[in-house]
């Protein structure tokens, strides 16, 4: 009898179809039976460790991603200064199109906050 607990043998394949393998990728990768692993994918407590597991990679991408977005936003900003007057237009008009878009996220993200401390404070006040 295992004596390796179901959550961990389930780890590797729940890391792999969040990784975004199929599931008959994952068995060839894991050398496990296709069938059986769709049994799990079936169960609630898996397809929910594969979520937690996806979400977690996204999370460590985004953060590699905002760390080199002052990086990039240099390099665009230096090529407002490029010789070439379409690579200068082009850099200009990125600039401001991300500009207004990152904007609007911010204010969608402040106003957002803010409903969401209102309806706390409304929810506390009903208690």
């Amino acid at each position: 009898m295992s004596q390796i607990a179901p959550e961990e043998k389930n780890f590797p394949l729940a890391l792999a179809l969040a990784s975004g393998l199929t599931i008959t990728a994952a068995a060839e990768k894991l050398q496990g039976c296709r069938k059986t692993m769709q049994r799990r994918l079936a169960e609630p407590p898996f397809r929910q460790l594969v979520a937690e597991l996806r979400g977690q990679l996204f999370t460590a991408a985004l953060g590699q991603m905002a760390d080199k977005m002052s990086a990039a936003a240099n390099d665009l900003i230096g090529l407002l200064g490029h010789e070439n007057p379409t690579v200068r237009l082009r850099a200009a008009a990125a600039i401001l199109s991300l500009g207004l878009r990152l904007r609007d996220s911010v204010d969608v993200t402040e106003r957002l906050r803010e409903l969401e401390e209102e309806l706390a404070r409304a929810q506390r006040v009903a208690l």
